[in-house]
């Protein structure tokens, strides 16, 4: 990791490695977005929540109907422990449950939704670190108005549906291949 703004990053070292990015012209927008894509998944899948969305799919497979979905789907979160991810699906699903709509699409809508709400956390938290690098000197006002657009190209360019499959799946490693760091001296930025 360089000594640059970021490197006192409140942030995990996936994040840090997706600001730095945003800073080197020599990545390109398809590796920037691998990288958030790479870190919005390691941080959202713990434990926990593989297990909370497992228990989620299951119910929705369900071939039986449920006369009461909503009581469901609330001992179903009562059962895991609470995350701020955990606590905006439910309220997500609650709400489309509320509206009589089928349990599998209420949960795919519910997972959509929970995940553009993460990605919007985690574009505001990229931008106050990079506020807090601004204020301290540590990133001059053109590097902070280049980052933040960059980021924010970014996080707009997410495949949100290749996110939540990849939440599905329960696989945090779905973004890996493309994130992994070149090894040879002849790989450089794609041209």
């Amino acid at each position: 990791m360089t000594d640059g703004p970021f490197n006192n990053l409140k942030l995990g070292s996936c994040w840090k490695r997706f600001a730095e990015a945003v800073q080197n012209d020599a990545v390109d927008k398809a590796a920037r977005c691998a990288l958030a894509s790479h870190a919005l998944v390691r941080e959202i899948l713990t434990d926990e929540t593989k297990a909370l969305l497992a228990d989620l799919h299951a119910f929705g497979r369900h071939e039986q109907l449920d006369i009461d979905p909503l009581s469901s789907v609330e001992s179903i979160f009562n059962g895991h422990n609470k995350t701020p991810f955990a606590d905006t699906l439910q309220k997500e699903l609650a709400f489309r449950l509320n509206e009589q709509m089928p349990p599998d699409a209420a949960i795919e809508q519910a997972l959509e939704a929970t995940v553009s709400d993460q990605i919007g956390e985690a574009r505001s938290r990229i931008e106050e670190e990079c506020i807090r690098a601004r204020d301290s000197g540590e990133m001059r006002q053109d590097q902070f108005d280049r980052t933040v657009t960059e980021a924010n190209a970014a996080f707009d360019a997410l495949s949100k549906n290749e996110i939540c499959d990849a939440l599905r799946a329960g696989d945090k490693n779905t973004f890996k291949g493309a994130v992994s760091r070149k090894e040879g001296v002849d790989e450089g930025p794609d041209l």
